[in-house]
């Protein structure tokens, strides 16, 4: 009997827990963040980032810089009223939101974040002098006609599982020098072309050969997944 009752118990707590955690669309966002004021809306992307754009009325802690991110919280903002958090694509926004829920903030994840925000045609506050960025549609395309196979790896500095797949990337196009072509793109220095593309995570590989995409592959592949493609 003691042994069901606290298994009831764990059970209530790991559901109060995960209610207080939660994910909504760009567009329910948006509805939110239009009929109420004063809204607790958190960036956890880094400064250069934020500066260059991001979701009006939003305050930006940089989710790696753990110190003062903790701090900001802190200082900043009310566990009595909700928080919601994005970051680019996700990934940093779901660490943070886990770690807020945590300490008994009940957080609201924007799925996707800044590039399932723009796919929805969401405005974005950005610089003045902000504008096109990187490779071209056409510039990319271009590419893309080389009779040799190319592998694209869209990527950021920021990003958890690009980093952990950049040395067997790297590996590849030794290997397979004069065979494949390795080709990485940075998503935050070619914003455009990441939109144009429809791309709203990453990491993601595209494969192309003969000038046509055969392979297309979102979140962490590992050095075997891709080479089975390649060969």
């Amino acid at each position: 009997m003691k042994h069901f009752i606290s298994l009831l118990l764990f059970g209530l707590l790991y559901i109060t827990a995960a209610s207080a955690q939660n994910k909504i669309s760009a567009t329910e966002a948006a509805q939110i963040l239009n009929k109420k004021k004063n809204i607790q809306l958190l960036d956890v992307r880094t400064q250069k980032e934020y500066a260059d754009k991001h979701i009006a009325n939003s305050v930006n802690l940089d989710w790696n810089k753990k110190a003062e991110f903790e701090e900001g919280v802190t200082n900043k903002f009310n566990k009595k009223q909700p928080l919601y958090v994005y970051c680019l694509s996700g990934g940093r926004s779901a660490q943070a939101a886990k770690a807020l829920t945590e300490q008994g903030y009940t957080v609201y994840e924007i799925d996707g974040g800044i590039l399932k925000w723009e796919a929805a045609g969401l405005s974005l506050e950005k610089e003045k002098s902000s504008g096109s960025k990187g490779l071209t549609l056409k510039q990319f395309n271009a590419l893309t006609k080389d009779k040799q196979m190319l592998l694209v790896d869209f990527h950021a500095s920021w990003c958890g599982p690009c980093k952990e797949m950049a040395p067997f990337i790297q590996e590849i196009a030794k290997k397979y020098t004069g065979k494949v072509k390795v080709v990485k793109i940075d998503v935050d220095e070619n914003e455009t072309l990441t939109k144009q593309l429809g791309i709203t995570s990453i990491p993601v590989l595209f494969l192309y050969k003969d000038g046509k995409r055969t392979w297309k592959h979102i979140g962490f592949a590992d050095q075997k997944t891709i080479e089975k493609q390649l060969n």
